[in-house]
């Protein structure tokens, strides 16, 4: 892992770069400072996933809107992290032998790591003054439409996610993800944008910070109930090991096949005994709670190889990509948060 690069202004190149590209500026993990008219300055990150590249055209939007004379006047002070270049460069989430940039941040079970020790010196730079708000900029690979992701759930919390969508997402692991690690700094979310270059996801986040450059304060009063929909994860769904798995569209014979269109049951309830895959072999999923326990057999019904839940839950962040299922899950099971 190289050392983190640190500078106080970005070349105009970057405006219209491609994510493959992104080394012929930054050529390892980059942490920028642009100062603005306001302080504290807002914190974004950027392509923590080599291949969720619609934060990099989000910022190259807003950047677009505030340069002048070759140089960029920002209502705010904004300290943007370029994260895996490497891994965008090579069109891939991350590199199979390093930890993934989003399960590094303080909180991670691997603070050794070179990716952790790494995220370690952004933190340490970037809390020196006060923060606004922090913002890390996400894609699904699946359907899924934008919407937020807190870790703790005030007010502050509840206005981002509210101005980003109407609903939102509690979540509390996978442990050393970017948001939790600014539960006791400032305002935090994640922006799941949809699918890369999504035009909804990229619109809504524009939106999104180029208010939060502007605004003064979080606003006093309580949000109302009507303007968020908050959810929360009951369960993460794996693939078991050693099992293989397909899609009914590949025609093929797997041992785990899951019905056509199945990321299209993101965001929608899967109601109780509703079959969403077909199995050869008794445990071909693993249902494990936020705390890790193993839920399977409270979460999944095995009836003779059609596999339903065994109550009403919301997927999320289904993923056609098999590769991103085996290095992260299938995806979350959501309900109501109270």
């Amino acid at each position: 892992m190289k050392k983190l690069n640190i500078v106080n202004e970005i070349p105009e190149k970057f405006l219209e770069i491609n994510y493959r590209d992104i080394k012929e500026i930054f050529d390892r993990p980059t942490l920028v400072h642009l100062k603005g008219d306001k302080e504290p300055a807002l914190f974004i990150s950027i392509l923590l996933h080599g291949n969720e590249f619609s934060g990099l055209q989000i910022m190259q939007e807003i950047l677009k809107q505030y340069q002048e004379d070759g140089s960029y006047h920002l209502p705010r002070s904004i300290w943007l992290f370029v994260g895996n270049v490497e891994a965008a460069s090579l069109g891939l989430r991350r590199q199979d032998d390093e930890l993934d940039f989003n399960r590094a941040w303080p909180g991670t079970p691997h603070p050794d790591a070179p990716t952790s020790r790494l995220i370690a010196e952004v933190m340490e730079k970037i809390t020196q003054n006060e923060l606004f708000a922090a913002l890390d900029l996400h894609n699904n690979t699946g359907t899924n439409p934008p919407y937020g992701c807190i870790s703790v759930v005030n007010e502050k919390n509840k206005y981002l996610s509210s101005f980003f969508n109407h609903i939102g997402m509690v979540f509390h692991t996978p442990k050393g993800v970017s948001t939790m690690a600014f539960d006791e700094i400032c305002p935090a979310i994640t922006l799941e944008c949809s699918t890369p270059g999504n035009s909804l996801g990229l619109e809504k986040a524009v939106a999104l910070i180029d208010d939060l450059m502007h605004m003064d304060h979080f606003p006093d009063k309580a949000l109302p109930e009507h303007d968020l929909q908050l959810v929360h994860n009951s369960a993460v769904l794996k693939i078991a090991e050693g099992v293989t798995f397909g899609f009914e569209e590949e025609n093929e014979a797997f041992e785990l096949t899951f019905t056509d269109n199945f990321d299209c049951h993101n965001f929608t309830r899967l109601e109780k005994g509703e079959v969403f895959a077909h199995t050869t072999v008794d445990l071909p999923l693993i249902a494990t709670a936020e705390d890790g326990t193993d839920i399977t057999d409270t979460i999944i019904e095995n009836d003779h190889g059609a596999l339903s839940l065994k109550k009403p839950l919301m997927p999320a962040m289904i993923t056609l990509d098999k590769k991103i299922i085996l290095q992260d899950c299938l995806c979350y099971l959501l309900e109501d948060y109270r």
